[in-house]
């Protein structure tokens, strides 16, 4: 009797330790999975990166501006830095042939209903830099909404220009020897503007391809034209539109600063 039951209890406590292990075993199997797909997620690589956050700026050194005579800013001459070029198209989309694959996208005009005008438009290319300049368009009854940005034609990230208003910045302009990229954005209505410089970096970590250098915004002018005069120096025609003789004109103001 005595060794039928130590048999019973032997065999009882078998089975719930087999039972325990087997619970153990299932638990550390979905722990696994799911510490695999948090890992694999984090490994996930964005090619939209975007640049020229007002709270980046606010945080590094701000532009320096001294006036110019309108003979000295004419001893410099725009130079080319963006090329217009022909793409395949047809009457709804423009394509873009990267290294990487072929890009769409639907051109901007006017759709009519809700899309009313909107869509892409290619700006140009800079053969330096690899990169193709675009703008997104937005259009409604009261206000039109813009972004710029560029397309690597060798890596195909896309490098999103954050606006300092509604619409789109100008086209950046590449220093002397493309180490850096300015463009500015002019207020409606107002004499005033603002001012961005991208600093270009090495394409071996594309993510930091383009950062945040420097800023100005003023009060004081709008912006006709930039040009460099070196990688560290370029001069501005500004301008305030006054109303005179019954109609608007601009009074021409000029620039120069330098940074390191």
């Amino acid at each position: 009797m005595k060794v039928t039951i130590l048999m019973f209890l032997s065999i009882l406590i078998y089975s719930c330790n087999f039972k325990k292990q087997e619970q153990s075993y299932n638990f550390k199997k979905v722990d696994s999975t799911i510490t695999h797909k948090v890992i694999k997620k984090s490994n996930h690589t964005s090619k939209n990166i975007e640049v020229g956050y007002s709270d980046t700026y606010e945080k590094l050194p701000t532009l320096v501006f001294d006036t110019l005579s309108e003979s000295e800013f004419n001893t410099l001459k725009p130079a080319k830095g963006i090329n217009k070029i022909d793409t395949k198209q047809n009457e709804s989309f423009f394509f873009i042939q990267t290294a990487l694959k072929k890009h769409k996208f639907k051109k901007f005009k006017d759709y009519g209903g809700n899309e009313g005008w909107s869509g892409y438009d290619l700006i140009g290319y800079y053969p330096k830099l690899k990169l193709f300049a675009i703008t997104e368009i937005s259009t409604s009854d009261e206000f039109s909404l813009g972004e710029l940005f560029l397309l690597d034609s060798l890596t195909d990230y896309k490098y999103k220009i954050i606006s300092f208003g509604d619409g789109s910045v100008e086209t950046p302009i590449p220093s002397i020897n493309n180490k850096y990229l300015i463009y500015y954005y002019n207020y409606i209505n107002d004499d005033n503007c603002s001012i961005g410089i991208l600093k270009i970096n090495d394409k071996t970590n594309p993510k930091n391809y383009l950062k945040e250098y420097a800023s100005y915004n003023s009060t004081e002018f709008a912006i006709e034209n930039i040009v460099w005069k070196s990688d560290n120096c370029f001069y501005v025609k500004g301008y305030n539109e006054i109303y005179e003789k019954k109609e608007t004109i601009k009074k021409y103001k000029y620039y120069q600063t330098t940074f390191r």
